[in-house]
């Protein structure tokens, strides 16, 4: 009985411990800038984007390299040898007028493949904020739900006891009862829909050890904390928001780079036309043996030439390749600059919509369907209406509250577009 006690406390001991080699996933509420920090540290993709840099980087020094020596013996055999000298010595070719024009055109194409990985960060930042902004969303959707159920039951529960008192009549328990039901329904589904964001987001960031979740509770009116201005705004100006995006975005910076990495390609091309020099010197020397004097004699030795000299093939359809190149470059960015004018447009457009029905809320519909919820639940309780109108009232109210969520995150949303379309580091471009 004591040895099984003794095996029992081990396998207790035993798995108390194997929680730290299971990996427990931890839970923690961040900020959105936090959230965009940990993505673009964490995410492997970036890190790919960055190493694809680095390569770039790497290529720079690749073009710029030296010609490597060859070391090579000139040896007579037998009576070959007589009179003749032995040699041994280096041969070098010296590159005219190449190294310069290859580190250009490496310079060029390490700066287009930054501009791509900056990209590819504007889109994983615009990915990330539309995440956090569903999953508060999400949230704000479950407490107004979770609020209507509660209200729901007390509704139910206060007509179960009038019609206890034959106050009211039993079809309006029936009613309040399918109203809960529905309500409760409602909530359990937007509770999984939270749940649904909130794998969401940490799927965007790329996250297993640690289970993120929001900072803030529910999808508010703090436009600061989700990098957004105030939607009463009026500073912002098209013509210079798409002047800024002509500027700044990446992908366009991108493209005018690539028409430079052509231009200088045809450099490169080019410069195969110019002959390369070769340097061939070292050590001669005949023994005894073989020498005309009977003497051991030594000396240097010294050839230059010109080789890779460009008279039977003179690389034309390389040239010719080149030169289609840097065309193509040319109306890829032209087509590109078309389509950044076409989504800031776009991006700014649903940006003013999203705020004038923003706006709408905040001034009208929100105020007013709280007062009729507040002003029906008076009505109710001093018996002027029934609890079919009251159903009514509240359903209004609902549906307010849900479709100004929406209003809201799409605004948030709308201006996280714009941002990422415009390449805008800062959030607050008024005064761009």
């Amino acid at each position: 009985m004591k040895l099984r006690l003794v095996i029992l406390f081990f396998v207790l001991v035993i798995f108390s411990k194997a929680d730290f080699c299971l990996g427990i996933v931890e839970n923690k509420k961040i900020s959105l800038d936090e959230a965009i920090n940990i993505t673009l540290k964490a995410n492997p993709k970036v890190k790919i984007q960055q190493l694809n840099t680095q390569s770039s980087i790497n290529k720079i020094k690749i073009a710029d390299r030296l010609q490597n020596p060859s070391i090579e013996t000139f040896q007579n055999i037998g009576k070959a040898g007589e009179g003749n000298p032995q040699q041994i010595g280096v041969d070098y070719t010296i590159e005219i007028l190449k190294r310069g024009k290859r580190k250009d055109y490496a310079k060029s194409e390490a700066l287009a493949a930054l501009d791509d990985e900056k990209y590819y960060e504007q889109v994983l930042i615009l990915n990330v904020k539309r995440a956090y902004i569903d999953l508060l969303l999400k949230k704000a959707n479950y407490k107004v739900l979770k609020e209507q159920q509660d209200l729901t039951n007390e509704l139910y529960e206060t007509a179960k006891k009038q019609s206890e008192k034959n106050a009211i009549p039993h079809t309006e328990v029936i009613q309040a009862k399918i109203a809960l039901n529905r309500s409760i329904i409602y909530t359990n589904v937007a509770k999984s829909e939270v749940i649904k964001a909130q794998n969401r987001l940490n799927a965007t960031m790329n996250t297993s050890e640690i289970n993120y979740d929001t900072k803030e509770e529910v999808l508010n009116d703090n436009y600061a904390a989700l990098s957004t201005i105030n939607p009463l705004s009026e500073k912002l100006n098209f013509e210079k928001i798409k002047s800024y995006a002509l500027e700044n975005r990446y992908d366009l910076l991108k493209a005018k780079q690539e028409i430079e990495s052509a231009q200088y390609n045809l450099k490169v091309v080019r410069s195969q036309l110019i002959p390369d020099l070769e340097i061939d010197g070292g050590y001669a020397y005949q023994s005894k043996g073989v020498s005309s004097t009977g003497r051991f004699m030594s000396g240097g030795y010294v050839q230059v030439g010109l080789t890779n000299i460009p008279l039977i093939y003179q690389y034309q359809p390389e040239i010719k390749n080149a030169k289609i190149e840097i065309e193509k470059a040319q109306l890829k960015y032209e087509d590109i600059k078309v389509d950044v004018i076409r989504d800031v447009t776009d991006a700014w457009e649903k940006y003013t919509i999203a705020r004038t029905n923003l706006n709408f809320y905040n001034r009208e519909l929100l105020k007013d369907s709280k007062e009729l919820l507040t002003e029906s639940r008076v009505s109710l309780e001093n018996k002027k209406i029934d609890i079919t109108s009251f159903l009514v009232s509240k359903k209004i109210y609902l549906e307010s509250m849900l479709y100004y969520h929406e209003a809201l995150a799409e605004y948030y949303d709308s201006y996280a577009e714009l941002l990422k379309e415009m390449n805008a580091l800062d959030w607050n471009i008024e005064n761009i």
